[in-house]
């Protein structure tokens, strides 16, 4: 049955969605939410709102939707434990790691996938349905029919936003704010830099209008006008963003779906959106405007604000808006006294007929006055602070009774409190202590024992047959190579210094012969998958596959659920290279991508060198083996949308052959540099100065990595050519200390990203 699921930030906000049409809400903890600057919950809250939305017959998921440090994993357990008991209807997970843990621990919690996991075909659900999981929170770039089709084919259910803002990048593929600072959106922290003004510019001219500088600021999302369309797709639950927002605000949008939800349901032939509905929500609850988002278009200059970020209508008008918080459930009292006996009241709960009794002492003959029928009414009605108020009363008394008032008002606290007690019994459940948890075995079949045994037997053939001979001490790293273009890879030496070169399907091509050359002087090559894999990028790879065959690369980079699965099914037994947005925070993600076939991992941009030494170390044992990337621009936003197109330059429209650098200008005059994936219409932006860590070269050469990534993005041949050799001089010749010097080949400044600090 399809729900309606509303955001809470705080008890205040809870109260708003439960009471206004929500059929769940979803909030997050204290800890590992992705909404850290939220009001959120404690524990003891937490277990509240659960049992509060259960005697409403109502359901909670609780967001545990960040990327988790090695120690905080450890903590994950004890600190689910109190919701779980109490009867927690799902929880929102992003990390891997942390999804193994929790489908270990809790066997019988439902899971579901964050959209932060960036699940963009069926390929990474029926992945995540192994580990357990039951609902796809699907990447919002999605268009309808690729839910439906991911739905129908995995069998899992969808659960899509329907209201709120929207991220201009792919969920989950964003380090936009990381990179500015410390606050990654990753672990609920982002600043929102996709909010601020950056002008367009391509080749040297800027092409953004003056008044159009927010090319970024997607407008909120609004799907009033094509909710049926939704509910006839089969989509399972319909998500409203917002839990940074305020009650004012869940209530009226929760209600406002609610009402057309229902209409639909009672008289589809008849729906029509009110024009009044509409104007009410926008004046008060609207950024720049409402699409429709994704559903129907694979991007639009229509989607963008351009001219403003911020929230439209009258604020003070938006605070306005009624609802009530005193909803309570109606029981019937059956109020029994009779001289010699004790005291009864019996509460039934009219819907599930849940029944209960208590008692209290003898009643007292009456000295003056006797207590009348209206005296006990008066005080079993006093429900005010309980979640239950008495829908009738039946007193069935002896006359000169006297009942005093305290005897009364336990009794019934007693009965309300038992009546609780009955009505949350089917929910509550009791965590198995670890050590007695069942052993949960990997969806391939195999434990981990056996797993680790059989990866070591192939690991002379996965890694051996073609990998240059190299000795074990500490200052013999390899030498790791990414391009993205056939002309940075014909820049790029072949003779024998580049260990693995890793290249996208462009190259297959233009570069045939260069990458020919290369495995001649024996580089291993690596194609790399899209960072998103939707359908139409499949089916090009797929398009593809008679010139990947005919290479036989030794290998894949795949930053993406989607791409992993795609490569285990079309290519087993390669080797799978997992990327930066694959990201690795904790042991937990490195077995679970182990289990999946992925020995090699390149690390995540977001940690710092001693967190990244812990993850090694634990790891490097079992035959992982760990690149760090020392040397370019990071991809701050993978996003479906194109900053060309928004602002009319379709490259595609035009069939113009070669792209001119496209930058965003922001407000400090740094240059933010934007490539054009024509093929599958989306873009990546990038860092204003790539990541450099020439001066951490001692340090990196005592730390355990296989080997150094040099990844190169937008940099011409000739800069290509230039860095490789200083980076290879810095990493294989003798004059360390005065390549370090060589600043000239960063003209535009550096940044040694989060190596020396990581994140919050």
């Amino acid at each position: 049955m399809m729900e309606l699921l509303s955001p809470a930030g705080d008890m205040t906000c809870f109260q708003a969605a439960l009471l206004s049409g929500a059929d769940a809400v979803y909030v997050g903890g204290d800890r590992f939410g992705a909404r850290a600057y939220a009001e959120n919950f404690d524990s003891g809250q937490l277990v509240s709102a659960i049992d509060m939305a259960h005697l409403f017959g109502k359901k909670v998921y609780m967001t545990v939707n960040t990327l988790m440090k090695e120690a905080e994993r450890k903590e994950l357990a004890a600190y689910m434990t109190p919701m779980y008991e109490a009867g927690l209807d799902g929880v929102i997970v992003q990390d891997f790691g942390a999804l193994c843990l929790l489908r270990e621990t809790f066997p019988d919690l439902p899971l579901h996938a964050s959209t932060q996991m960036a699940v963009a075909d069926v390929q990474g659900a029926l992945l995540l349905k192994q580990y357990g999981v039951s609902r796809i929170v699907p990447a919002r770039e999605l268009s309808l029919q690729e839910i439906a089709a991911v739905r129908q084919q995995s069998g899992l259910e969808m659960e899509t936003f329907i209201h709120g803002a929207m991220c201009y990048s792919y969920s989950g593929h964003c380090l936009f704010s990381s990179m500015l600072g410390q606050r990654s959106g990753n672990r609920g922290r982002c600043a929102g830099p996709c909010r601020l003004p950056y002008r367009t510019v391509y080749g040297k001219e800027i092409i953004s209008a003056a008044n159009e500088c927010y090319p970024l600021s997607l407008k909120d999302l609004c799907t009033l006008e094509i909710l049926p369309k939704l509910i006839d797709a089969g989509i399972d639950s319909f998500k409203i963003e917002g839990r940074m927002k305020s009650p004012q605000y869940v209530a009226f949008v929760t209600a406002l779906y609610r009402k057309y939800i229902d209409l639909y349901r009672q008289s589809p032939e008849t729906y029509e959106v009110s024009k009044e509905d509409i104007r009410m929500l926008t004046q008060r609850f609207c950024r720049g405007g409402v699409q429709s988002g994704y559903y129907f278009v694979h991007n639009a200059r229509e989607l963008v604000t351009l001219d403003k970020p911020g929230y439209d209508g009258n604020r003070a008008e938006a605070e306005k808006t009624e609802f009530s918080l005193e909803k309570q459930i109606g029981v019937d009292a059956y109020f029994k006294a009779e001289k010699g006996k004790p005291v009864s009241l019996t509460l039934v709960e009219p819907v599930s007929h849940v029944t209960v009794s208590v008692s209290a002492q003898q009643p007292q003959q009456a000295q003056n006055r006797p207590s009348t029928e209206q005296d006990v009414i008066k005080q079993l009605d006093r429900t005010g602070n309980t979640m239950f108020a008495m829908r009738r009363i039946c007193c069935d008394m002896e006359p000169d009774l006297f009942l005093q008032n305290k005897m009364l008002n336990e009794l019934r606290r007693s009965a309300v409190a038992a009546l609780q007690q009955q009505l949350l019994a089917p929910y509550r459940r009791k965590r198995i202590c670890r050590a007695d948890a069942p052993q949960v075995a990997c969806p391939s079949g195999r434990q981990n024992g056996t797993m680790q045994q059989e990866q070591g037997q192939q690991e002379s053939g996965r890694y051996g047959k073609s990998r240059p001979e190299r000795t074990q001490t500490p200052r013999e790293m390899e030498i790791c190579v990414s391009v993205e273009s056939p002309e940075q890879l014909a820049a790029l030496p072949a003779n024998g210094q580049i260990s693995r070169i890793l290249f996208p399907a462009e190259c297959l091509a233009e570069g045939g012969s260069a990458l020919a050359a290369h495995r001649s002087a024996g580089s291993m090559l690596y194609l790399k998958l899209p960072p998103v894999m939707r359908r139409h990028t499949a089916e090009q790879i797929s398009l593809l596959d008679a010139q990947i065959r005919e290479l036989d690369p030794d290998g894949f980079v795949v930053g993406s659920l989607d791409g992993l699965a795609y490569i285990r099914a079309k290519f087993p037994g390669k080797d799978i290279l997992t990327g930066t947005s694959l990201y690795l925070f904790n042991c937990g993600t490195i077995s679970f991508l182990e289990e999946n076939g992925s020995m090699g991992h390149i690390m995540s941009y977001e940690l710092h060198n001693r967190e990244m030494c812990e993850i090694v170390s634990n790891s490097r044992a079992k035959g992982h083996m760990f690149f760090l990337p020392v040397y370019g621009y990071i991809p701050v936003m993978e996003s479906a949308g194109c900053v060309l197109k928004t602002n009319r330059h379709c490259l595609r429209t035009q069939k113009v052959e070669k792209q001119e650098p496209l930058f965003l200008l922001d407000r400090q005059n740094k240059k933010w540099p934007v490539v054009v994936h024509c093929k599958r219409c989306e873009n990546t932006v990038y860092n204003a100065v790539p990541l450099s860590l020439h001066k951490e070269t001692d340090q990196i050469l005592t730390m355990p990595f296989t080997g150094i990534v040099i990844s190169f993005t937008v940099e011409n041949k000739r800069q290509t050519r230039d860095v490789f050799a200083w980076y290879r001089e810095l990493y294989r010749g003798g004059r360390r200390a005065e390549m370090v010097k060589r600043t000239e080949l960063l003209p535009d400044g550096f940044t040694k990203g989060h190596f020396l600090k990581g994140v919050e």
